[in-house]
């Protein structure tokens, strides 16, 4: 496999699109986050759908989304100071390890037939505190891998793949579990892991410290969040990730319903409407992929979160299902988590990296917390001014923050 990814390379060693693959180390690393990406994608519909067989209840499915967000938001600040005291490629294989195990041990109790509801709530907390751990060095690290040219593209490529295991991997494990079960699709689940974990093993990354291992945790804590703060480029992008995080993408957790009430279609036309979003982020990071090393970043940045919030505004009107499919597409597109994470990845000092992407990721996953107020808002006044009303805030904020203060209008990267 590496000698043909090498003959690959080689020969699209000057188109844009592949150019940070052309790092050996990078390579192995984005093979592992291709693996780990099918896996996510996988995991919530196997183990959604394991719920609703043992329990047929919706409310228990909300329930299991709850317990994995809250520990992921929970303990993702200490994730990213673990990724600034110690070895970023260890902490990643010790946590996808640890993900493989508690898969296979579900997927035994599954095949066996002594699964209960306790070990899915147990399982799945767990699942929410080793990602929270995760995610900040597999943000960080690819900093590490490539040079400071092809960072963006590295970044990029890595969000390609995860949108990849968004639209493919709910498909491939509904697949299984129609043929072989819930059990076998466990287990092939936790062999994605293992392949994602195995991938890092071959990805040479010699830790030489950074400075943070003689400072308290909660020091650390204080200076990532003290950097943050006084820091206007670092503050500017988070604070607009967090709007993004917490007024605009719940609009994907409430999907479901939306369609059911607003559009009177099933699960198969809730699916498409969330494929539809999938399918616009992918198309949005190819683009991206595409212009290399693009000197003007920061107007990259204000025009995704511009051409999210005006097409969730739009989709909030939208009752027409393949018209609303078309504005989710755009949606999709206007995702601002590449260029944020490149931004951040160019202008935050290396041995600080790990705590200020756990803040970037924590207001992501601002979603599984959002989702709530905005059914409340529906439940009030209807789903078009909750969607809408999230959407306007949001844009609010990007017009504030990208546009009215100068900091991220004169970034020059």
């Amino acid at each position: 496999m590496a000698l043909l990814l090498d003959r690959i390379t080689a020969v699209g060693h000057n188109l844009q699109m592949i150019r940070s693959l052309r790092h050996r180390d990078f390579r192995w690393f984005w093979i592992s986050t291709t693996a780990q990406a099918m896996a996510r994608g996988m995991q919530f519909l196997i183990l959604g759908w394991l719920v609703l067989v043992l329990t047929d209840s919706a409310s228990q499915l909300g329930l299991m989304v709850f317990l994995y967000g809250i520990p992921n938001l929970a303990f993702v600040l200490f994730g990213g100071i673990l990724a600034d005291r110690i070895d970023r490629r260890m902490l990643l294989i010790t946590s996808q390890a640890a993900v493989t195990l508690i898969l296979i041990i579900l997927a035994a109790l599954t095949t066996i037939g002594l699964i209960s509801m306790w070990h899915i709530y147990i399982a799945i907390f767990l699942l929410g505190i080793l990602q929270a751990l995760n995610m900040p060095s597999r943000m960080a690290i690819v900093s590490d891998l490539v040079g400071r040219d092809d960072l963006m593209n590295a970044v990029v490529l890595n969000s390609a793949v995860m949108n990849t295991g968004r639209i493919l991997g709910p498909a491939a494990a509904g697949g299984i579990i129609e043929v072989m079960g819930i059990g076998p699709a466990l287990f092939v689940n936790a062999a994605c892991y293992l392949v994602g974990t195995g991938c890092l093993l071959l990805v040479h990354y010699g830790f030489g410290g950074r400075g943070s291992g003689t400072s308290s945790i909660l020091a650390d804590l204080r200076a990532g969040l003290r950097y943050f703060w006084s820091t206007p480029v670092t503050f500017t992008v988070i604070g607009l990730g967090f709007a993004f995080g917490f007024f605009g993408m719940p609009y994907i957790q409430v999907l479901p319903a939306y369609a059911k009430e607003v559009m009177e279609v099933g699960a198969g036309g809730a699916g498409l409407l969330i494929t539809g979003a999938g399918v616009g982020s992918l198309a949005g990071t190819v683009v991206l992929a595409s212009l290399g090393n693009f000197r003007h970043k920061n107007w990259l940045l204000i025009g995704s979160i511009f051409m999210f919030c005006i097409s969730l505004f739009a989709f909030a009107w939208s009752s027409w299902f393949w018209l609303s499919w078309a504005i989710l597409f755009f949606v999709g597109m206007g995702s601002i988590v590449p260029m944020g994470t490149t931004i951040l990845q160019l202008t935050v000092p290396t041995e600080l990296q790990g705590r200020v992407l756990s803040l970037w990721y924590l207001s992501a996953g601002l979603m599984f917390i959002g989702g709530l107020p905005m059914t409340l808002v529906a439940d009030a006044a209807g789903w078009t001014v909750a969607i809408a009303g999230g959407a306007a805030i949001c844009l609010v904020v990007g017009v504030w923050l990208g546009l009215w203060r100068p900091t991220l209008r004169r970034l020059k990267l």
